[in-house]
C-alpha cells in the first residue's frame, strides 16, 4: 500500500512537472510573438510576420519590382514557425541543447523584426517592448534551467 502511494505520488510530481514546462514554453512563445518593435509603429512581431508574408505573396503574384520584404517574408516566417514548433516539442532531457538553440535563434530573429539594428530608434523603446521580450528571455531561461536539471 505505501508502495503505491509512494508510486502515485511520483507520478503526480512527474505530471505536474510537465504542465509547468509546457505552461512556460506557452508563456515564452506568446511572449516572444507579442513583442512590439521600437520604430514608430510598433507592431508586435506576429503582425509584423503577417505582413512580410502577405507582401511576398503578393510581390510573387502581381509579378512586380521586387522588394527587400519578399525575401524577408519567404525566409522568416517559414524559420520563426519552424522554431517556434521545435521549442515547443522539446521535452526530453536528450533535447536540451535543441531549446537551447531554439531560444537562441528566436532572440537573435527578434534582433531585425524588432528593429534593434538601428541605433536612432531607441529612444523610441517603450514598455510594450521591455516586458514582452523580457517575459520571454526570463521564461526560456528557466525552461533551460528546469530541463537542465531533469538528467533523465
Amino acid at each position: 500500500m505505501e508502495i503505491q502511494l509512494r508510486e502515485m505520488l511520483h507520478r503526480a510530481k512527474a505530471v505536474n512537472k510537465i504542465t509547468m514546462k509546457k505552461s512556460i514554453k506557452i508563456i515564452a512563445i506568446i511572449s516572444f510573438l507579442l513583442t512590439c518593435s521600437i520604430d514608430e509603429k510598433g507592431l508586435p512581431i506576429m503582425v509584423t510576420l503577417l505582413i512580410y508574408s502577405f507582401v511576398s505573396i503578393q510581390e510573387i503574384v502581381y509579378y512586380g519590382h521586387l522588394h527587400n520584404i519578399l525575401w524577408e517574408g519567404l525566409i522568416y516566417l517559414p524559420l520563426v514557425i519552424g522554431t517556434i514548433i521545435v521549442f515547443f516539442n522539446a521535452k526530453k532531457y536528450k533535447e536540451r541543447y535543441l531549446q537551447v538553440f531554439c531560444f537562441i535563434s528566436l532572440l537573435m530573429t527578434s534582433i531585425p523584426l524588432t528593429g534593434c539594428l538601428d541605433i536612432d530608434r531607441y529612444n523610441h523603446i517603450k514598455l510594450d517592448f521591455i516586458i514582452p521580450l523580457s517575459v520571454f528571455i526570463i521564461s526560456s531561461l528557466v525552461l533551460i534551467i528546469l530541463t537542465f536539471r531533469d538528467q533523465k
